[in-house]
């Protein structure tokens, strides 16, 4: 698991989730998002926008599976890419 600090002024709304969700679509892994000890489906819009992510938040990033360490860089650049 991956520490995430959303550094974006606007956090992460339905523009940056959907990035996030069609990358993680994409992806033979299973990918969640841990906020306040709960578990978030990085491959369900509902789940990314129920979070509520906003500036200062700090998430964990898990991803299971084939490639893992692979994907979960990528999907790390793609939210730094956000974070900008």
């Amino acid at each position: 698991m991956t520490k995430v600090k959303i550094k974006s002024e606007h956090g992460i709304h339905a523009r940056p989730a959907s990035q996030i969700v069609n990358y993680a679509q994409g992806s033979p892994c299973e990918i969640f998002f841990i906020k306040d000890d709960s578990r978030y489906n990085a491959k369900s819009i509902m789940n990314i926008m129920g979070m509520g992510l906003k500036k200062g938040d700090e998430i964990f990033l898990e991803v299971i599976g084939e490639n893992q360490t692979l994907v979960e860089e990528e999907l790390l650049k793609l939210i730094e890419s956000i974070n900008e």
